[in-house]
């Protein structure tokens, strides 16, 4: 059961990264983003880009090599790279659609078929095997009562300081304190003098380079996949939902917690061969929560209203 634990707390840092970035989002533009998973692979097939040998066998668009750079280099260009991402859906994409006042039904099928576009651009173009960061082997070993590698640890620490830097600088920055303000009166904000447009464009390149480095996460505990982001869409749905539409803080509670209900009912005894259907249980799990607290464990119901 620990081993699951230590396994949940990995997963939960993932999945709540990517909920943050998401209810970032969402509380700001009130856009519900279905290709925050493409954002999330870009992180990691970016990086595997950045990061592999010259002569690697794998190719991006069909004759590009990767370039080799150091990891870290790596990471932190392929987090760039997803923010300057966001930023262009925001200013050729999304501001469009929102000056012209269309619908938030309209909007969603629009994240709809850009997940399925870019996440078959991925597939054509950039990585359809699966392939993982060069990186070397590590053995597992025994931090506190958990069983993982240094590096999945490496992983763990980065998550909750991620998380810890979030919080700081949505709460005592100016910036972060715009991104609140809009979130609860755009109207209200621009009357004070906010400039919501750029408010707006700065949540989609912090929401998309939050979303890069989950994907960054994902890939380094796992592999690098395609469709990565994809599969794990509907857990960080989960996880937002479950700790609060809009609310950043109750995010990373969600996303925890989803993480860990997911593999820990891996070691139940009915579990036992049926190990594919451990999403099945966290769900249900987060519906029985809502069924008691509908707008979420630190949401507000005005704000689901």
């Amino acid at each position: 059961m620990l081993d699951q634990l230590g396994n949940g707390l990995l997963l939960g840092t993932i999945i709540s990264v990517a909920s943050v970035a998401l209810s970032l989002l969402y509380g700001v533009t009130r856009i519900v983003n279905f290709a925050h998973g493409e954002i999330i692979a870009l992180g990691a097939i970016a990086t595997l880009f950045f990061s592999s040998p010259i002569d690697y066998r794998i190719e991006f668009l069909g004759f590009i090599p990767p370039l080799g750079l150091s990891f870290a280099i790596s990471c932190f260009l392929a987090v760039l790279t997803c923010g300057v991402f966001g930023g262009i859906l925001e200013l050729c994409l999304f501001r469009p659609l929102r000056k012209n006042n269309v619908g938030n039904i309209a909007v969603l099928v629009v994240t709809i078929g850009l997940s399925i576009f870019v996440r078959h651009l991925y597939l054509l173009f950039a990585t359809g095997k699966v392939q993982n960061f060069p990186l070397e082997l590590q053995r597992r070993q025994t931090y506190l009562f958990f069983d993982m590698t240094p590096r999945n640890l490496n992983v763990l620490i980065a998550g909750v300081v991620v998380m810890l830097l979030v919080g700081f600088f949505l709460t005592y920055t100016k910036i972060g304190k715009a991104m609140r303000a809009v979130r609860d009166s755009e109207d209200l904000s621009s009357i004070s003098g906010i400039n919501s447009d750029n408010i707006i464009l700065m949540t989609w390149v912090s929401s998309s380079m939050l979303a890069g480095l989950a994907g960054i996460f994902q890939a380094t505990i796992n592999d690098v996949r395609w469709n990565m982001g994809f599969l794990i869409l509907l857990l960080i749905f989960a996880g937002t939902v479950l700790g609060g539409i809009g609310t950043s803080f109750g995010a990373m509670v969600g996303g925890f917690l989803i993480g860990i209900f997911v593999q820990v009912s891996v070691g139940l005894p009915f579990m036992e061969g049926h190990t594919e259907a451990k999403n099945a249980i966290a769900l249900a799990i987060m519906i029985i929560i809502l069924l008691f607290r509908p707008q979420g464990i630190f949401g507000q119901k005005e704000r689901i209203s």
